[in-house]
């Protein structure tokens, strides 16, 4: 059980650094985050794009504080499963009301959000939950220290890098306007 803490312990803090740091790394980044999130079509983010914006990088920059000290693992987890459940729920939401925002989660024009946002989050939020459940285990090995470090951290970059990994196995429809064009002809 203590490597499962430590597995999610230490991918929730590389994802969360890498989101919170990419809001966070600039102004430009943070009022980029923020016009986002004001575009999207979830209630009150229009309004409150501002507040929203510095709640939610606020949060993820305290999640990974909390889930990195020993003595605040818990209420890292807990923030964590709470930030995670707003975030899918919102990112439900406005694929349900049909936006063609990108996900900007981790500070790049990323691909439409889709299903697959959701389920990131949700699988996050699991890990959260599955932290928490194992957050009072003692006794770690160094061997399990270390796969449970790689292995977060393998996990933490495909997350991150989520949309770039799934364009790689992207199959393109073909273009029926060059259909039957002979290469160099422009039409």
């Amino acid at each position: 059980m203590v490597n499962i803490e430590i597995f999610a312990r230490c991918l929730l803090a590389m994802v969360f650094t890498c989101s919170a740091g990419a809001k966070l790394r600039s102004g430009g980044a943070f009022r980029a985050f923020r016009d986002w999130l004001g575009d999207l079509p979830i209630p009150g983010a229009p309004r409150q794009a501002g507040i929203l914006a510095a709640a939610l990088a606020g949060a993820e920059t305290a999640i990974v504080v909390l889930v990195v000290l020993p003595w605040t693992v818990l209420a890292g987890f807990a923030l964590a499963a709470a930030a995670l459940a707003v975030f899918a729920a919102g990112t439900w939401l406005a694929i349900a009301r049909g936006t063609n925002a990108t996900c900007n989660c981790f500070g790049t024009q990323g691909a439409r959000l889709g299903r697959r946002h959701v389920v990131r989050d949700v699988g996050l939020l699991v890990v959260a939950m599955a932290g928490a459940v194992a957050s009072d285990a003692h006794g770690a090995r160094p061997a399990g220290v270390g796969v449970s470090v790689a292995a977060a951290a393998f996990l933490a970059v495909l997350i991150v890098f989520l949309d770039d990994v799934l364009s790689l196995f992207a199959v393109e429809s073909p273009d029926p306007a060059a259909a039957g064009r002979v290469r160099g002809d422009p039409g």
